[in-house]
């Protein structure tokens, strides 16, 4: 792989892994969000 393919390669690479990152954290808060909310709820009634 010569250097221009390696500058063009390696910033899309990072792209993905920090949408993946960002995707993996982003559901982790969602989930944590949902269980306080549904807490929440159940202890309204």
């Amino acid at each position: 792989m010569d250097k221009y393919a390696l500058i063009s390669f390696a910033p899309s690479i990072a792209i993905v892994v920090a949408m993946l990152v960002m995707t993996g954290v982003g559901i982790k808060l969602l989930k944590g969000a949902i269980e306080k909310d549904a807490e929440a709820a159940t202890n309204a009634k």
